[in-house]
């Protein structure tokens, strides 16, 4: 049996685009795409953030991400809405998942990520790191400068963010009905309700729509 390497079932986290659904799938994320739906949500980008040590506390990540959500709030200068998820591995470790409309939405309105005025104090703080990354990688690096900035920017403020290409994923996002289908495929499983794996407290969802759930719909058809 092959052994794939960290980053390459990493990079297998990415591959959903115009992913075929079963049945099943479908009826598991309908909720989701009901609320993001009522809620006009605009969900363009998606995120990926491991720890840079075996975490086994649910309720740590969940105050993980408030704080990543601060930091994503200063950054892009407005508050993107987002919805967060939570999956756990199988040594019993957890690292997360986030869909979010685009931070970058203020400064498109500008017109500029490069002119330090029109910043965030959180993205000049890495400007300059980020400027010189990008010239020794000559644009080969898989970021591009707005997201590298981004990425930079949460790696920077949030000590549960290894500084390496593994702990912080940022890519633009094109299914996110394959994305959530993949986001969901731990409910019931690993000791994961539909409740632990979406993590409310920090999403733009109506928690009321946990009772669209039922364990019964999926295990007897």
């Amino acid at each position: 049996m092959e052994t794939l390497s960290f980053r390459d079932r990493l990079e297998k986290t990415f591959e959903t685009t115009s992913r075929f659904l079963t049945p099943a799938q479908e009826l598991r994320i309908q909720p989701l795409l009901s609320e993001i739906s009522k809620q006009k949500l605009s969900l363009e980008y998606f995120i990926t953030l491991t720890y840079p040590f075996k975490n086994v506390s649910w309720k740590n990540t969940v105050k993980d991400t408030t704080r990543t959500n601060r930091i994503i709030r200063k950054f892009a200068k407005y508050h993107p809405r987002c919805i967060w998820f939570i999956e756990k591995h199988e040594n019993g470790g957890y690292h997360r998942h986030g869909l979010i409309e685009d931070p970058f939405k203020v400064y498109n309105a500008i017109g500029t990520l490069n002119c330090r005025e029109d910043l965030s104090r959180v993205a000049r703080s890495v400007l300059d790191r980020t400027s010189l990354e990008m010239m020794s990688s000559n644009g080969s690096g898989v970021d591009n400068f707005r997201e590298r900035l981004f990425k930079n920017s949460i790696i920077e403020h949030n000590k549960m963010v290894a500084d390496n290409d593994n702990s912080c994923v940022i890519k633009r996002e094109d299914d996110v009905r394959g994305r959530l289908s993949y986001l969901t495929k731990q409910f019931w499983k690993n000791s994961m309700d539909p409740q632990d794996v979406i993590d409310f407290k920090n999403s733009n969802l109506d928690p009321r729509i946990i009772h669209s759930w039922s364990r019964y719909d999926f295990f007897n058809p």
